[in-house]
């Protein structure tokens, strides 16, 4: 093999070693984001329950006209 094969395969392995930890930490933060944005659903969906509950409490739902 010749110094241009040896040098690309280990221009190859620099890349590698070198990208790795930046994709583990995408990924990290990428889990985190959608454990978000999973809690921030939730508190949408309760909040929203409370509005629903705060209009119609006393059975009536009203027209917007209105």
């Amino acid at each position: 093999m010749t110094a241009e094969g040896w040098t690309i395969i280990g221009a190859a392995i620099a890349l590698v070693g070198a990208f790795t930890p930046v994709l583990l930490g995408i990924r990290r933060d990428l889990t985190g984001l959608t454990r978000d944005v999973a809690d921030l659903r939730e508190r949408m969906a309760r909040l929203e329950g409370l509005f629903d509950g705060f209009i119609r409490r006393d059975g009536r739902v009203s027209s917007p006209s209105a």
